[in-house]
């Protein structure tokens, strides 16, 4: 039985990496005034980040049409007998809805499909959808890639250094971080995913210290299965954190990766990140 995976663009899983491991991934939409663009398809994270400062154009996004899952299941469908597909947290996003509601859609005349919530966005999310497709070319039936899914997305962490909450407060993604609003002036604040959601995690007085800030969290968290450096407009300090923290990759590359136009429309120009799973306990 052949197993196809899916996620969506909020993994910001890079070409190569989705490519590499046969993952099908579903754009977003972004919408910018009156005109409509898909997720890293018909606009790139650098279009986003040059178009984000203007006060005057707030972008938005919404979820995938059901109809656009639809589509995309039926398409798999054709070579392959069952799917898992692998979403950001419905918490963020309506997603995760869309991806059941397509599920459901097709009923018994289409192959089974596991639809999973992980509770994580970015490369939190795109890592987990990568450990099940490594899974599935070793033999792993559905149900057991359903349960390293769950296992992987409770074990996967994102991290992210703003340069401010603006982008988060008006985009209404703030979460549990509200309380580091309105006592922000000169510090970085430093996020995280818990329980799906936006949470604070620590505050550092500025950029430098919040780049050894985030190398020291790679650290306090290994052992790690699965490692990546996140930026949206300053790849060069990315790359530099990702020289540093190299020996915490099991492969010892850690993977540097842009964060997208609606993932990076939430937590703006400057951010720099992490994304990664943490070995199970032995």
């Amino acid at each position: 039985m052949s197993i196809a995976v899916v996620t969506d663009s909020t993994s910001d899983l890079p070409v190569d990496i989705a490519k590499q491991h046969d993952i099908s991934v579903v754009p977003l939409n972004v919408h910018i005034e009156d005109e409509t663009f898909l997720d890293g398809v018909t606009i790139s994270a650098d279009e986003m980040y040059r178009i984000l400062p203007d006060q005057k154009v707030i972008p938005t996004t919404s979820a995938p049409s059901v109809g656009t899952y639809l589509e995309m299941y039926e398409k798999l469908s054709e070579t392959h007998d069952e799917i898992i597909s692998i979403h950001i947290s419905s918490k963020l996003s309506l997603t995760y809805n869309s991806a059941v509601q397509a599920a459901a859609g097709l009923g018994s005349n289409g192959p089974r499909i596991e639809v999973v919530d992980t509770e994580q966005a970015s490369m939190a999310l795109g890592f987990t959808a990568v450990q099940v497709a490594e899974a599935i070319v070793g033999g792993s039936t559905l149900d057991e890639a359903v349960a390293l899914a769950k296992s992987a997305s409770k074990r996967a962490v994102f991290i992210g250094m703003v340069d401010t909450l603006e982008y988060l407060v008006r985009g209404g993604r703030i979460g549990k971080a509200q309380g580091f609003v309105g006592s922000i002036l000169r510090v970085k604040p430093i996020l995280t995913i818990r329980e799906g959601e936006a949470h604070p995690l620590e505050r550092v007085r500025n950029r430098k210290k919040g780049i050894a800030r985030v190398k020291s969290l790679v650290a306090e968290y290994a052992p790690l299965e699965k490692l990546s450096i996140l930026y949206t407009t300053d790849e060069v300090d990315a790359q530099e954190i990702a020289n540093e923290v190299a020996s915490y990759a099991p492969d010892g590359e850690p993977v540097v990766a842009q964060l997208g136009p609606v993932v990076g429309n939430y937590l703006g120009p400057g951010t720099l990140g992490l994304g990664f799973i943490r070995a199970e306990p032995s």
